[in-house]
């Protein structure tokens, strides 16, 4: 099957009807298969690989230069400013950007400038990578520079490994009385600030990554040379693969040293400091990895200095960019300059006329999730139209599961609940059973809430089970609501209801798909009425008509 779709990829490149874009192919191409095809800059050998001309990325790479427009994801941009911009896009200072769904923009930047080390995984590594020195150094034909390079860097590998041993009880001990968060162990290290043992282990780690960086760099530049003049050491080949090799190890020493780097800081002069943690992660087959984590808790600083202060111009949009009415939460987040200009634009949808938003009575607080589940068991199918298109929204899947299981025999054969089939399976069923004239409800979570279009009659009615309170479990969130507190502010007013205010627009934004569009949104948690910070995020939703029982 494998050899098959890849003499399918050869036929296509070669035929100019595949450019090797894999979101171009005709069918989802599995991870596993797509690893095989495809390297990263660490390991690519750039002009130096012998397939160069034939190579999709470099073909791609050659039309930007032609372009005045380049149409990019997020993801990319984010990935070409982790180099240092200009790596695989044009340089940021050449660049006017705009970035669409910008709400996205802070927290994908957190996650690129993210760093986190497994240490089970990384002494499998360093093993893997030195019986692949050790094989190079046997090697007849290689010159005394560089078996003499490669022999140190395997000195300096084998020292980090055997540096990791004194490590693993220290992080075990940490864990042994770390609570269990969604289903594992883990511990966040207050204000950023790791203990002092760590920390001096830290410190070793990062000068033994160090060593080992500088040492690959010099071989990978004796490597180059050689097949730049062409004096090979061996065959072009095999000296294209030792290249790529020592290249992703200085590419893993780099990761692995960002993160060490991070844990031998002074945390009480970051400001905000970075959120630090360390979590048993299951690997697979029933395996555990110890992970350490660090993180910024804002993308302010890094977009600052890795964008804002280096672009010709950005422009930033999004539906949701204000919460509360205000920008403040975005700003903040984004890191956006003082001279920076805001503006809401009108929605061209007349809410008033095309919707209403209905808030009914109800006997409990959403608070009491027993309660609260009862009641939507026994609410839904009296809000709900049989025969129109129906998208409920829950913020856990708990409740999710409890409502399905527990809603009428004649209601089960509408509901295609997410988990049950996959997001794009679901989507296609409910157009198809609407298209026939049929009844439809989609129970989804936060992944239906945004990014979905079901116009007209596909989506007549949302109902949105509870206000989208996040759960204070991820640890950059928790960091940042301690940052907030110790610095005299609210996090639940600053972080936790604008938060839960920009979810509910995005979420009642999958109503009105077109403007011929007419429908209801149902919120189902009194909270919206009864408390001041729901009072506020009801007048920030879209003017629709609104009926409050």
């Amino acid at each position: 099957e494998s050899l098959s779709l890849y003499t399918d990829f050869a036929q296509k490149m070669a035929t100019g009807k595949w450019a090797g874009d894999r979101d171009d192919w005709s069918t989802v191409i599995a991870d596993d298969k797509w690893a095989r095809v495809t390297t990263d800059h660490a390991q690519c050998t750039g002009r130096r690989c012998s397939h160069v001309k034939q190579c999709s990325f470099f073909k791609a790479r050659e039309s930007l230069t032609q372009a005045d427009v380049i149409v990019a994801n997020h993801d990319l941009v984010l990935a070409d400013l982790a180099l240092g911009g200009g790596a695989i896009l044009p340089p940021p200072e050449e660049c006017i950007y705009i970035f669409d769904e910008a709400h996205h923009l802070p927290d994908k930047v957190i996650n690129h400038f993210s760093a986190n080390f497994r240490l089970a995984a990384t002494e499998r590594w360093l093993e893997q990578i030195e019986r692949a020195l050790t094989a190079m150094i046997a090697v007849p034909a290689m010159d005394m520079t560089a078996r003499g390079q490669l022999e140190s860097l395997l000195t300096q590998l084998i020292a980090v490994r055997r540096g990791l041993a004194p490590l693993r009880p220290l992080l075990e001990e940490l864990l042994d009385g770390a609570e269990e968060r969604q289903g594992t162990k883990s511990v966040r290290f207050p204000d950023g600030i790791v203990p002092a043992d760590l920390a001096a282990h830290a410190r070793n780690m990062l000068d033994g990554f160090s060593a080992v960086i500088q040492q690959a760099e010099r071989i990978i530049d004796t490597f180059q040379d050689s097949l730049d003049s062409n004096q090979l050491l061996a065959s072009r080949e095999v000296m294209e693969q030792w290249l790529a090799t020592v290249s992703a190890a200085r590419f893993r020493a780099e990761n692995a040293g960002a993160l060490w780097r991070s844990y031998a800081a002074d945390a009480s002069k970051e400001k905000p400091p970075n959120a630090r943690w360390m979590a048993l992660v299951e690997t697979g087959q029933g395996l555990f990895d110890i992970e350490l984590n660090a993180s910024p808790i804002l993308a302010a600083n890094a977009l600052k200095s890795a964008l804002w202060s280096r672009c010709y111009a950005a422009v930033l949009t999004s539906a949701t960019l204000t919460a509360l009415g205000s920008f403040n939460r975005f700003s903040m987040r984004a890191g956006l300059d003082t001279d920076a200009s805001f503006e809401v634009v009108p929605s061209p949808f007349m809410h008033a006329e095309a919707g209403e938003l209905h808030v009914p009575a109800m006997n409990c607080d959403a608070g009491d999730a027993e309660a609260h589940t009862a009641a939507l068991i026994e609410m839904l199918p009296e809000l709900m139209a049989p025969s129109a298109g129906n998208l409920v929204l829950f913020s856990s899947r708990k409740q999710l599961r409890a409502v399905r299981e527990g809603m009428p025999a004649d209601w089960q054969g509408r509901i295609l609940a997410q988990d049950d089939l996959p997001k794009h399976e679901i989507l296609s069923q409910h157009r198809k059973r609407l298209d026939m004239g049929e009844g439809s409800v989609i129970f989804g979570l936060a992944s239906f809430a945004e990014g979905v279009d079901l116009p007209g009659k596909y989506c007549s009615h949302v109902l949105i089970a509870k206000i989208p309170f996040a759960v204070p479990e991820d640890p950059v969130e928790e960091a940042l609501a301690e940052w907030i507190s110790r610095n005299n502010g609210n996090p639940f007013m600053d972080i936790t209801v604008p938060d839960a205010a920009v979810k509910l627009i995005q979420a009642s934004g999958r109503l009105l798909r077109s403007e011929s569009d007419v429908g209801r949104i149902t919120i189902l948690d009194r909270r919206i009425v009864t408390r001041h910070y729901g009072r506020k995020m009801l007048a920030s939703m879209p003017p629709y008509r609104q009926i409050i029982e």
